[in-house]
């Protein structure tokens, strides 16, 4: 098993051995799939069997992230918690959160504006600003949580607490994960050196789950809280909300945090580094996007919702194909013995979607290692297709995962990668420093796939956008957002 990058091996695997592979790991059956018509098969079709997780016993009971939403098992708390989820952010018209992603996103251009006049050319802080401003929408709506315009503790914390999960849950890396017993052997035991880094691990875990629960309850007390995630779910469940109740709101704003900001954090950066790359393709988003609004204003998520930017529009279908943020998936557990085109399928297996390789299918996708946004556009449009109907397969429908288990986050997801790169391409030149062009292939070790740090020569594009960006107030204006869109309540 790869340790490191398991998605590209699997690919290799897949393009060697067919688009469904077994191995065995210390007796563990894995089942590998390199194609969306096995990945539908076995995780959509066999839903009802096959849409359990395995037990990370790393990142699960030594870290202690065995309660979040992507490691639960799929039982009645996991559906009422993915309920809850589809209230706020279920439908692309998600219209309550634009105030909020424009705001912060807006707040965003600002302080990357800021960094320009303070001498960083290079996309120094590039990074870190893009990681501000996922936290800062997603903490707004699950905790009302204000986040500091820098040094932001609780930022820090939670950005530290993720990059430990994605290391903890990574398939192959930990001797624990396949022999669970260790866990329970003195730390001068050899194969135990794990037990010191999860002590660490699992102290950021309750941090970053308690103190924002604690935060809203305090503001419930105090008659201050703002519309959240958080304090809709405690008002709903009432003063004598149980332990469980809690613990299940809990986590679930916690999952609503992990599986939003870091997975949005690693596709923004990606589009940076794509534009970076592809300066014809930049020219070409923000020739559209001037045509429209010729300078004089940003760009919105109504006009996302307009279909006003074709091209854009495509641009983000194929960063997100080109990138997924959990290139190798997070596996499913069949439940229950099954059989595939006459393959005994043992039951606990694990079934790994590689999206990465999926996404790289030159059967859905032809020539899948170029970048070309115009494959998702007709030729009426200035792209590849003749009509809509042979318009490829949405890369959204593969890489937010299959079936049951597919990211219950994925439609805030898309508002803040639209908004982030509209924005973005509206004000700024994105351009390669010569001689230190980056490696699109090049990530941080961990399940999630964050492009490892590099140079690009950001500047301002014009005059007026200039004058745009100074008239983003430099500090927080609050933008509170609308009540949830509530049906029969959260809780039932």
């Amino acid at each position: 098993m790869p340790k490191f990058y398991e998605w590209y091996t699997y690919h290799e695997w897949n393009k060697k051995y067919g688009d469904v592979v077994h191995i065995s790991v210390l007796g563990q059956s894995i089942v590998v799939l390199g194609s969306h018509d096995a990945a539908l098969d076995m995780l959509v079709k066999r839903a009802a069997i096959a849409s359990d997780r395995p037990e990370f016993t790393m990142a699960g009971k030594v870290v202690g992230w065995e309660p979040t939403v992507a490691l639960s098992q799929y039982d009645l708390r996991l559906r009422n918690i993915r309920r809850w989820f589809s209230l706020v952010m279920g439908t692309r018209s998600s219209t309550h959160l634009w105030d909020v992603e424009e705001h912060m996103t807006r707040r965003f251009l600002r302080k990357v504006y800021n960094d320009l006049k303070d001498g960083d050319h290079e996309g120094n802080k590039l990074a870190e600003r893009i990681r501000w401003n996922a936290g800062a929408v997603i903490l707004r709506i699950a905790y009302g949580y204000p986040v500091a315009e820098k040094d932001d503790h609780l930022i820090d914390t939670i950005g530290k607490a993720m990059d430990a999960f994605s290391q903890a849950i990574t398939p192959g890396v930990w001797a624990v994960d396949f022999i669970p017993a260790l866990r329970h052997l003195p730390s001068w035991f050899p194969f135990t050196s794990f037990k010191e880094l999860g002590k660490q691990w699992s102290a950021l875990t309750v941090t970053v789950t308690r103190s924002p629960l604690d935060f809203v309850k305090k503001q419930i007390i105090q008659g201050i809280a703002p519309f959240s995630f958080t304090r809709d779910l405690l008002e709903e469940a009432g003063p004598q909300v149980s332990a469980q109740e809690e613990s299940d709101i809990m986590w679930a704003a916690n999952s609503l945090y992990g599986g939003g900001s870091d997975t949005s954090v690693a596709l923004i950066y990606s589009f940076f580094l794509l534009m970076t790359l592809h300066p014809g393709i930049q020219n070409r988003a923000q020739l559209e996007l001037d045509q429209v609004l010729n300078g004089d204003r940003l760009p919105t998520l109504q006009d996302r919702q307009n279909g006003t930017f074709p091209y854009l529009d495509a641009l983000v279908k194929e960063v997100t194909r080109w990138a997924p943020v959990v290139p190798a998936s997070i596996p499913h557990v069949i439940r229950e013995e099954d059989e595939y085109r006459g393959w005994r399928i043992p039951k606990g297996s694990f079934i790994i979607a590689n999206l990465w390789g999926i996404s790289r299918d030159p059967a859905i996708y032809p020539s899948p290692d170029t970048f070309r946004p115009e494959r998702f556009l007709t030729k009426a449009q200035g792209g590849d297709c003749e009509t809509e109907d042979d318009l490829p397969l949405d890369p959204r429908k593969i890489n937010f995962g299959y079936g049951k288990r597919s990211c219950p986050g994925q439609h805030l997801a898309e508002l803040s990668i639209w908004l982030s790169a509209a924005m973005a391409l509206s004000v700024f030149n994105i351009n390669a420093i010569e001689g230190q062009e980056p490696s699109p292939y090049e990530h941080e070790p961990g399940i999630i796939a964050h492009p490892k740090a590099f140079k690009t020569a950001l500047s301002v594009r014009s005059e007026k956008a200039e004058e745009l960006l100074k008239s983003i107030p430099d500090h927080d204006v609050t933008a509170w957002m609308h009540p949830w869109p509530k049906k029969d309540g959260f809780a039932e």
